[in-house]
Parts: structure tokens; C-alpha cells; sequence
């Protein structure tokens, strides 16, 4: 749900949460086709810059052995997929992320 709800509010996406789980990454907003690959790769890194200080900011806390660094890099790893889909990153999301009243 926060992943979801996160690139709805940063207009990535405007699907309802019950159908966007399959939503692939090339759809979102920032995924121009027509990019060279490095500039792709700064506009996913600038997004999982934002969505980490969202997660954050609602309370949401990086798992015991997880880096800032590297949770940020497995979301943009995901972003530049462009066949991976929203729940493929709200799973990578949900493995980095302790989010409010989840459990260890």
C-alpha cells in the first residue's frame, strides 16, 4: 500500500491500488522510452531518492541489515526494469522497509 499510495501522490501512476499491482515500470510517469539509459537511471535514482524520504517520514524504518544505499539501489535496479512491476517493487520495498505497525 505505501509504495502504491507514494508514486500515486508523486503522480507516477493513476491506477486504483486493486488493479496497479501489475502495472509495469515503463508505464509510470517517469519512464520516458526515448531516454538514453543514463539519464533513466538519474530519474529513478531522484525517484527512490523521494519514495525512501517518504517511507521515512511516515514512519517507516530500513530493516537491521539494510543500507540506505542499498535499498535505494534495488529500487532503482527495479524502476530501470522495465518489465518488473509494482508489486515486483513494493516487494522489494516491503524486504528493505520495516513500515508502521508491521513486525520484525
Amino acid at each position: 500500500v505505501d509504495t502504491w499510495f507514494s508514486l500515486f501522490r508523486l503522480k507516477q501512476l493513476h491506477a486504483a491500488f486493486d488493479v496497479a499491482g501489475d502495472i509495469k515500470m515503463s508505464s509510470l510517469t517517469f519512464y520516458n522510452p526515448v531516454s538514453s539509459p543514463d539519464h533513466l537511471k538519474i530519474e529513478a535514482t531522484l525517484l527512490a531518492d523521494t519514495i525512501d524520504r517518504v517511507f521515512t517520514s511516515w514512519g517507516a524504518k530500513l530493516e537491521n541489515s539494510i543500507s540506505r544505499n542499498q535499498a535505494l539501489e534495488e529500487m532503482v535496479k527495479t524502476f530501470l526494469d522495465k518489465d518488473k512491476t509494482l508489486l515486483d517493487l513494493a516487494e522489494v520495498n516491503d524486504k528493505n522497509y520495516l513500515f508502521h505497525n508491521e513486525k520484525n
